[in-house]
């Protein structure tokens, strides 16, 4: 696998990979994400890394160990039908060695100069900060990114959920750009919209009625270890909830699998079938319990929430909120602050 030496000083590197490679994913597999808030691990990662799009990692070596990593996804986002080149920031990582004595700081801020210098397209480039974990923030913004927007964490749970037999799959070609259209008229008007995560398994899902399609949304599986989580209420799920034959069924720390919904799409009026459709997908995969992201001022998050209850796994995360942090590239600011105006789109598997 190609690798390339950017920077050194000292007994630190900064080193340039086209691809993951092994001792990347080694690393990321021993990587607790978070910090004041929850804390927990992916147990996912070498799946999902192999799914994404285009990855570059600059990972930070002390001699020959990886110390930290910034995975750069490269695609393409929209605003107003406008397409902008994207780079964005995934697996941003520290090692416990290097904590706490401003290494990070110091070899982000290079890190984003290298992938930024030779840029010569319209580029925004952004991360996604849980909001809790405040020394990632203030990394993030030492190295020129500043906050455009919040996204919202939910939760949906069934205990006992149930099948749906009017659920059918996407899987042709003329389906998936029926879909396409459908969700790039939803969310034209967002930041940020682009649906590379959309079909991976042929994993999209629809509910029609007299063939028109009133709710759609992909899925991915996921499956978590939770560390830790914030507060009274957070000591309560972690040493209770456990314990507790039927509620453990929803929320098991030690082995938390939940699916990971996307590109949602509903006609106006058919919120309630949104929910048919997470509920039997749940069934469909023998699981309780999803999540899913949607920008703090985005109008369908709301319609969503006055049509139907979310579930109890809602009430244990729903505080986990997102800040996007931009940087730009040869974008003038009239755009940069159009862009913040809008609703931030966001895809679910960038957060599993």
């Amino acid at each position: 696998m190609k690798k390339e030496i950017l920077f050194t000083d000292g007994k630190y590197s900064i080193q340039r990979h086209q691809g993951i490679p092994k001792e990347a994913l080694h690393f990321l597999d021993s990587i607790a994400w978070g910090n004041e808030g929850a804390i927990y691990e992916h147990k996912n990662t070498e799946e999902h890394i192999k799914l994404i799009k285009k990855p570059v990692l600059l990972a930070i070596y002390e001699g020959e160990k990886i110390r930290a990593t910034a995975v750069f996804c490269m695609t393409t986002v929209t605003t107003n039908s406008e397409q902008f080149n994207c780079n964005y920031i995934r697996y941003f990582a520290s090692s416990k060695e290097i904590r706490g004595k401003g290494v990070m700081k110091k070899f982000s801020i290079k890190v984003m100069e290298l992938i930024r210098e030779k840029e010569k397209e319209k580029t925004i480039y952004f991360a996604c900060i849980e909001r809790a974990n405040k020394s990632s923030y203030k990394v993030v913004e030492s190295a020129g990114y500043n906050p455009i927007g919040t996204v919202k964490t939910l939760g949906f749970s069934r205990f006992f959920p149930k099948k749906n037999k009017k659920i059918t799959q996407i899987t042709s070609k003329e389906d998936k750009e029926e879909i396409l259209n459908l969700l790039y008229k939803t969310y034209d008007n967002y930041a940020l919209t682009q649906f590379d995560s959309l079909f991976i398994k042929n994993n999209y899902f629809v509910i029609r009625e007299k063939g028109e399609i009133i709710a759609g949304c992909q899925y991915h599986r996921a499956h978590w270890v939770i560390n830790n989580m914030k507060g009274f209420t957070g000591k309560i799920v972690m040493n209770v909830v456990p314990l507790i034959p039927v509620l453990n069924k929803l929320f098991n720390p030690k082995r938390f699998e939940f699916l990971a919904f996307e590109g949602l799409y509903f006609k106006p009026g058919y919120e309630q079938q949104l929910y048919n459709l997470f509920e039997g997908l749940l069934a469909k995969e023998k699981l309780k319990s999803s999540m899913f992201w949607l920008g703090s001022t985005c109008p369908i998050r709301e319609k969503i929430l006055t049509k139907g209850k979310l579930g109890m796994i809602h009430s244990f995360i729903k505080d986990s909120d997102v800040e996007i942090m931009a940087a730009y590239k040869n974008i003038d600011e009239t755009k940069i602050e159009n862009l913040k105006l809008k609703p931030i789109f966001a895809s679910a598997f960038d957060y599993i």
